[in-house]
């Protein structure tokens, strides 16, 4: 019976599997269950019941094969030998059972002559080699699973390969021999070298430890149809360059890797006329330095090994091609026709040339396992740097480091023009985030009503270009006309701002309509019939507080858009402490911080989302102010249009008069006690007097719509009010401006610091921060299993080299 060979080193019968991660072309033959007749006929029954053991060769027959002259004597094989398909083998007439593949002559094979001295013929021993081979399947996997590691793949083009060329009768005895010269092996080789294969197939031959069951049987079935199924990846009518790799192993074959290209590939013809594909084939397999030529018939076969190896160093002359040319160091002895001593040899060589090669695929693996080294280091440093705790305490220091940085910037220090811009600049692009909403704040100023404050100041000249004009050459505003930025433009909004507020007046359709909205004003209210001051009052609201409200909102929305466009400017300053004089003067911290905000697009959006918001607080408390004051006036005018008091008491010349009037001690507290009650006396009926609003005949009269049309009330009643206005509009500009520049004091000193330090993750960026850095922690591990990959690769080359290889 027949047995599968042992693919891998798991045990009997069990094909071997590759590794995880190997390349998608890599493939190992498994067994499957049977689901059609076995691929080879089985031998009569009658063989069957007759067990026989053939008796294998002892260890002194190999070493009389290995000192055996040169001189062979020429194998013999039977006619139905010629054919290698599984239907085609004959069984022994005088074996009831073959023996077994692993130390057993061929069944293909008659047994030899007992040669005579001089004429021995090579035995077929235990293969060398498995070592060195086993060790380079073991690389040749973990490296195919990091195979887009720089470096990985100009590793692997360096392992070599035994290409052979040849028809294909040629090739299939060749690889029989180097299968083990059994049925199965036979039957395996005509599968795989086949016409119809499209694809370069990579085979790893090894051999295995343990030895086979009988040679037939259903288990040898099911392999060869196993190995079918793996085959048929590369049957097909297109070319693919890419080799399918099978790794196949069993005790008594080879140890060494072998590539056999389809048919057109390596078919002898035309160079120049040869398909882009198969020229792409040639190039990579016998192209490659790495790789031995193995020719098995001579011809237009052995000049397409000349092409890639004129001298033949590399090529090995089996069977008739080593017939055809004589004298090569290379080539194996002429009479050897792809049987056991050529494949014997063949392994030898591969052998060989892997145990030279070993010290330069361990200095690759070595520069590999160093950079891979520094990989994981800066893998585990991003890892850590990425964490979400890391990037909150970077942030918030950053953050405290940057508001430093901004009160040293409108404090007035040179050293940057970023962001520089002139009025005019200034006001079209606050214009155009106006118009786009973007002058708002957090809470309190909606960017709606900052762009309405904003479009009636600018209605007033027509535009805003004209507006811009009007402060340059009318008002003539310090430094209109250039570009400035950090606090001397801070300065000049302060000024723009208080002419701005300076500017408002009541509508004049308001105006006009006073008579009706008097009458509305009046009738009878909770205390009774209103009177002349409390419709006043209802006046001054309807007319003052509108306007005036819009013209807050727009001195708010322009201190706020003028605070947060100072970003680029306090970076820019940052950046220049870096290197120079400055860099002496000021912390480290500064430069540090700020390649922190350039390099982490995260920490850059939570300080400069804090600080936007410390300037919204800032903003809106500017807003809060004006509006409380505004309501205030409005709500009650007389107390706005009381006149102020008078401090006397520190008027000099009143204290000159005062110490040369002065007489006796007892006399001069008298007289300084009379003239402190004289003072209050007098003070109290300045601030109970007229108080500019309502006159004094109307306060306590009751209004009346008929008698205000007729007497002219109204129109007195409309000039105090618009002197109210404009008495408020001052009161208002006057504010506006120590307001707005409190507010910067407010914001270097504490906003800022109050804000860096509560800055927090949102829920969504929170979720991104850990998504990233379960990225990068995964990242780090990939690194690491790369690493460890190559050190066991590293690993199995020392273990399995010669010892005067080993480093």
């Amino acid at each position: 019976s027949i047995v599968p060979a042992d693919m891998g080193k798991r045990g009997v019968g069990t094909p071997g599997v590759q590794p995880p991660g190997q390349q998608q072309d890599t493939q190992d033959t498994q067994p499957v269950v049977p689901q059609a007749a076995p691929p080879l006929q089985r031998q009569p029954s009658g063989l069957e019941q007759q067990p026989k053991r053939v008796k294998k060769e002892p260890p002194g027959g190999r070493r009389e094969a290995q000192g055996a002259s040169a001189e062979t004597v020429q194998k013999k094989r039977p006619p139905a030998a010629a054919s290698p398909a599984p239907a085609a083998l004959p069984a022994p007439p005088s074996a009831a059972a073959a023996p077994s593949p692993a130390r057993a002559p061929s069944s293909l094979v008659e047994p030899p002559q007992v040669p005579s001295q001089g004429t021995a013929k090579r035995s077929r021993r235990t293969p060398v080699g498995g070592g060195i081979a086993w060790a380079l399947s073991d690389v040749r996997s973990q490296l195919d699973a990091i195979s887009d590691v720089e470096g990985v793949r100009e590793l692997l083009d360096r392992f070599p390969g035994c290409v052979v060329l040849g028809g294909i009768a040629a090739r299939r005895e060749l690889l029989g021999a180097l299968l083990g010269e059994t049925p199965v092996a036979a039957a395996a080789a005509a599968i795989l070298i086949a016409p119809g294969v499209r694809q370069p197939l990579a085979l790893e031959l090894r051999c295995g430890k343990q030895d086979f069951g009988p040679l037939q049987g259903p288990d040898a079935a099911n392999w060869l149809r196993g190995v079918e199924q793996a085959v048929q990846q590369a049957l097909g009518q297109r070319l693919k360059v890419d080799p399918l790799r099978l790794r196949m192993s069993c005790l008594g074959c080879a140890n060494l890797d072998v590539v056999d290209l389809p048919e057109k590939c390596g078919s002898p013809g035309n160079a120049g006329a040869a398909l882009p594909k198969i020229e792409e084939m040639r190039m990579r397999h016998l192209g490659s330095s790495a790789n031995l030529l193995v020719c098995v018939e001579p011809g237009p076969f052995l000049e397409l090994c000349r092409r890639f190896d004129p001298q033949l160093k590399r090529t090995v002359l089996v069977g008739a091609a080593a017939a055809s040319v004589g004298g090569e160091d290379n080539a194996l002895p002429a009479s050897v026709i792809c049987g056991g001593n050529a494949a014997f040899a063949l392994e030898e060589r591969f052998a060989k040339l892997c145990s030279e090669r070993v010290p330069q695929w361990v200095a690759g693996l070595e520069k590999l396992e160093l950079r891979l080294s520094k990989s994981v280091v800066e893998a585990r440093e991003i890892e850590r740097r990425e964490c979400a705790e890391e990037i909150l305490t970077k942030a918030r220091s950053a953050g405290v480091s940057f508001g430093r940085a901004l009160a040293e910037v409108f404090g007035g220090t040179p050293g940057c023009s970023a962001g520089a811009l002139t009025l005019e600049e200034e006001l079209l692009q606050f214009a155009t985030d106006a118009h786009r909403g973007q002058c708002g704040t957090a809470k309190e100023l909606t960017g709606k009503n900052a762009a309405a404050g904003a479009a009636d100041l600018f209605a007033q000249f027509g535009g805003v270009e004209a507006y811009a004009k009007y402060l340059g050459s009318v008002v003539k505003i310090p430094g209109a006309e250039v570009p400035l930025n950090g606090g001397a433009q801070w300065q000049r909004v302060l000024a723009e701002v208080e002419v701005a507020m300076r500017l408002a007046h009541p509508p004049e359709e308001e105006l006009a309509n006073i008579s009706k909205m008097a009458v509305r004003a009046g009738g009878t209210g909770v205390h009774g019939h209103q009177r002349w001051e409390d419709v006043a009052s209802k006046l001054m609201i309807s007319i003052a507080f509108e306007p005036l409200l819009r013209r807050v909102r727009y001195v708010a929305a322009r201190v706020s858009w003028v605070l947060r466009h100072q970003k680029v400017a306090v970076s820019e300053w940052m950046s220049v402490l870096s290197e120079g004089p400055a860099s002496r003067i000021y912390s480290p911290l500064f430069a540090q911080h700020l390649s922190v905000l350039r390099s982490s697009p995260i920490v850059q959006d939570l300080v400069f989302g804090a600080y936007d918001d410390a300037v919204s607080t800032v903003g809106e408390q500017v807003l809060k102010n004006l509006s409380g004051t505004l309501t205030a006036a409005c709500v009650n005018p007389e107390i706005m249009l009381r006149p102020r008091t008078e401090t006397d008491l520190d008027d000099p010349k009143k204290l000159t008069e005062a110490k040369a009037n002065s007489g006796p001690s007892g006399a001069d507290k008298k007289q300084k006690s009379a003239e402190a009650r004289k003072r209050v006396t007098a003070e109290m009926q300045r601030r109970s007097g007229p108080s500019g609003g309502v006159p004094r005949a109307l306060q306590e009269k009751v209004f009346c719509p008929k008698e205000a049309k007729v007497d002219g009330t109204v129109q007195i009643v409309q000039r105090r009010l618009q002197r109210a206005f404009s008495v408020l509009a001052d009161i208002l500009a006057n504010q506006a401006f120590a307001f707005a520049d409190a507010s910067m004091a407010v914001l270097c000193r504490r906003q800022v610091d109050e804000a860096m330090s509560s800055i927090e993750f949102s829920s969504e960026q929170r979720r991104v921060l850990y998504e990233r850095h379960r990225e990068h922690l995964e990242v780090a591990r990939q690194v690491e299993d790369r690493l460890s990959a190559v050190r066991r690769c590293l690993s199995a080359l020392r273990t399995n080299a010669p010892a005067s290889n080993r480093m």
